[in-house]
């Protein structure tokens, strides 16, 4: 698996071995940090924080990360998503030795900022259209990754790898030779529709207009507030079976936090003949005992179990 921003996470790795293995997951609204331990299936220990004050972020996340666990941990990091930009662009023509800086340099027509405010990595696109030859594009605010690696390693014992949800939530079906979707929301980001087969990202689409979802009232879904999100799933399954020419998606998985969920699902489930079913039942048991609002720590049950892999 690529590690986005390896260039920077390479720098934070060392050959010592550690007795736990953490993720943490950044959010536009608060942080989720879990640590496992080899042989242990549930987390050893796991928080969240809502955040308080965006412009003292760095305080706030200090706070959550001073625990004993943490510090003999090698930790993954997911970014929030307003701090990266992820683009499907023109695969430069070069040898693969080159191709990292010359996907940097290709950058600059894509961006809305400049190369020296981000860091840039990519890595590929399983099945592409006939005659296509494109690359996923990733670029992160230094601004933000700077201060975050040095707030993270005051704290844990090393960095492995920087990575972005999209590649969190395909961890989290790295078995799996069927493909499934994906219907993503985190309060205050544009819904996220993605396909994973075979534990790898076939598509992905950021969907404006959902930004609230979370805040649908039951009478809002049951009269049809969710029929345009419908139609928005059934484009994307169509692209990827006639387009991307692959086989259909056997299951469809949401994740919303909302305590209408489960009505969101049902009402869902009603235009599509695969189940439609919550996101949580993938991570279930890789969980913390006992917790609300916990669907920020789907992502980083992804996170961990792509380190734990690695081991």
């Amino acid at each position: 698996m690529v590690a986005i921003i390896k260039q920077l996470a390479a720098k934070y790795r060392t050959s010592n071995t550690t007795k736990y293995t953490a993720s943490l997951m950044l959010s536009s609204v608060g942080f989720y940090l879990l640590v496992y331990q080899k042989g242990h299936k549930k987390p050893v220990y796991a928080s969240q924080h809502i955040l308080q004050d965006k412009h003292n972020w760095q305080l706030e996340l200090n706070q959550l990360l001073q625990n004993e666990f943490l510090k003999q941990s090698t930790l993954n990091i997911i970014l929030p998503h307003e701090h990266y930009q992820l683009l499907v662009v023109d695969r430069p023509e070069v040898n693969e030795e080159e191709l990292a800086q010359a996907i940097r340099y290709s950058a600059k027509d894509y961006l809305n900022t400049t190369l020296e405010e981000v860091a840039i990595d990519y890595f590929d696109i399983p099945i592409q259209i006939f005659g296509q030859n494109k690359v996923n594009l990733v670029a992160a605010r230094l601004k933000f990754l700077q201060p975050l690696i040095k707030v993270c390693l005051e704290n844990c014992q090393k960095i492995h790898r920087i990575t972005v949800s999209e590649l969190a939530y395909q961890d989290l079906f790295a078995g799996d030779q069927d493909a499934s979707m994906l219907i993503i929301h985190q309060p205050n980001e544009e819904l996220l529709i993605q396909i994973v087969k075979n534990g790898q990202l076939y598509f992905f689409r950021r969907i404006r207009g959902y930004s609230k979802l979370n805040e649908y009232t039951e009478f809002e879904i049951n009269q049809g507030a969710v029929d345009s999100l419908s139609i928005e799933i059934q484009r994307s399954l169509d692209y990827f079976e006639s387009q991307l020419r692959q086989a259909s998606v056997k299951r469809i998985y949401i994740s919303v936090n909302s305590h209408l969920e489960s009505v969101l699902i049902d009402k869902i489930g009603e235009n599509f003949t695969m189940p439609v079913l919550p996101l949580k039942n993938r991570v279930a048991d890789l969980l913390p005992e006992k917790t609300e609002n916990d669907h920020g720590y789907y992502p980083a049950v992804g996170a961990a179990q792509e380190l734990i892999r690695e081991q």
